[in-house]
């Protein structure tokens, strides 16, 4: 009975979806199924309508969960930003460095980076030297009240990272760095050497403007097919 009340829904649907979409395969149609299955409880439904912009959503979502507990955490640090643990962070594990590079390691446009350690040195926790291997630029450091002010950093905002990630299985998040680790690194170079570049040059860049245009080509189908299932 159980099987066959499945087998019914699997029917359902698929005469629901070429009613919509008569242009499909059923290897596309078991695609679509599996996904809308396995995401539909995602984003309280808010599923967006390719697997590549979920896979994005629910890294962003995390992230930007990860960023509302830490700042939780930070509840009795007042007027210390989250930025600047970041920028403290780096600068601790790449020892001296010059000011440019650590800008860009935290993706922070120049102004705003340039402005983060400044408010830093005020602080007391960086001191910066001109390098002496090319005078234009400076060397920043991290100075020991720096240093103890980022070892309580990383006591307060172990709360947040254990409070969403502890409970998954050590292995499950041992493959997820494991696919994700790639994706990182390759970004972290694009990102540092892209200076002036549009998101559409990188895209040509990574695809070539022929399967590029195909990739948005089949977006726009699968957006139609969402805009009519919501309809």
């Amino acid at each position: 009975m159980y099987i066959m009340s499945e087998l019914v829904k699997l029917i359902s649907v698929w005469e629901e979806y070429t009613k919509k979409n008569t242009d499909i395969s059923a290897t596309e149609f078991c695609m679509y199924f599996l996904a809308k299955e396995s995401n539909s409880e995602l984003f309280g439904g808010l599923t967006p309508p390719d697997l590549d912009t979920t896979f994005a959503k629910l890294i962003g979502r995390l992230a930007g969960m990860q960023n509302a507990y830490s700042k939780m955490a930070l509840h009795d640090m007042p007027g210390f930003e989250l930025e600047w643990f970041y920028f403290l962070s780096s600068i601790y594990h790449l020892k001296e460095v010059k000011k440019t590079h650590i800008i860009q390691y935290n993706f922070a446009e120049q102004t705003t980076g340039i402005d983060t350690l400044n408010r830093l040195k005020k602080q007391g926790y960086i001191s910066e030297r001109p390098d002496p291997d090319d005078k234009r630029a400076k060397l920043v450091s991290l100075t020991p009240e720096g240093e103890k002010v980022l070892f309580h950093l990383y006591k307060l905002l172990y709360k947040p990272t254990l409070l969403m990630y502890h409970s998954i299985d050590y292995k499950d998040k041992q493959v997820v760095i494991n696919i994700l680790k790639d994706t990182e690194q390759k970004h972290q170079y694009i990102l540092s050497n892209t200076k002036g570049k549009l998101i559409d040059e990188l895209l040509i860049e990574e695809f070539g403007e022929g399967q590029l245009e195909t990739i948005q080509e089949n977006l726009q189908k699968q957006i139609t097919r969402f805009a009519k299932e919501r309809s």
